[in-house]
């Protein structure tokens, strides 16, 4: 079920299908480029003439794919930075949306790693419940003996602690999917080849698909 925030998702999934449109048909002129250099034959003038030519179009792809990549990055980063902003907009405490016995149930301090993380996927759409889930996960995180839960429950605490929850996270689930795609791995710094690029973009649909409806 979608929410609110879905549009965020649909303008991301449309600027990534933008992206990868253009660098395909960046990649096709070169492609075009390459078989012509290929089919020259022996004739110097022609070689010589298709040579520059390549060297032309390896020159705009280069540029072209820098270009593409850093459009898509700076709308990607745009629409976060709207997206936290509705987010915490929508996230002042309102009393009237505490779940009593959720929070007793927190303070007893019983509550497992999965318990704490559970209760904030039930809660995503409620931010009071979300900071109070972040601050019983913070106490819990300061007295956790395992290196793993502690590590585990500060994050979920500094995630819940503005009323975000999974809401953010499922946007950076959405990046990480689209650096993968763009073919730049999940932090979107590798340097990819065109081919891998042109390869990994026709996974978008799958591999984000159902986080782009249900955000």
């Amino acid at each position: 079920m979608s929410t609110k925030y879905n549009h965020f998702a649909k303008e991301l999934d449309a600027a990534f299908r933008t992206a990868r449109s253009e660098y395909a048909a960046v990649y096709d002129e070169l492609a075009k480029v390459k078989e012509n250099a290929s089919a020259a034959g022996l004739d110097a003038v022609k070689k010589q003439i298709a040579t520059l030519q390549l060297q032309e179009a390896e020159k705009k792809m280069r540029q072209e794919t820098g270009r593409i990549w850093s459009v898509f990055d700076a709308k990607a980063a745009e629409l976060r930075s709207a997206l936290e902003k509705e987010v915490q907009t929508s996230n002042l405490a309102d009393p009237s949306a505490i779940d009593s016995n959720a929070v007793e149930l927190m303070k007893t301090g019983v509550l497992t790693v999965d318990d704490y993380f559970g209760f904030a996927d039930r809660y995503d759409g409620n931010p009071t419940m979300l900071k109070l889930i972040g601050h019983y996960a913070k106490e819990a995180a300061d007295s956790a003996g395992d290196r793993k839960d502690k590590v585990a429950l500060t994050v979920l605490a500094q995630d819940c602690a503005k009323g975000a929850g999974p809401t953010l996270k499922a946007w950076d689930s959405m990046m990480t999917a689209a650096n993968y795609c763009s073919g730049r791995g999940g932090s979107g710094n590798r340097r990819p080849t065109p081919g891998v690029t042109l390869s990994m973009g026709e996974w978008w649909e799958q591999l984000s698909g159902e986080i782009v409806e249900n955000f």
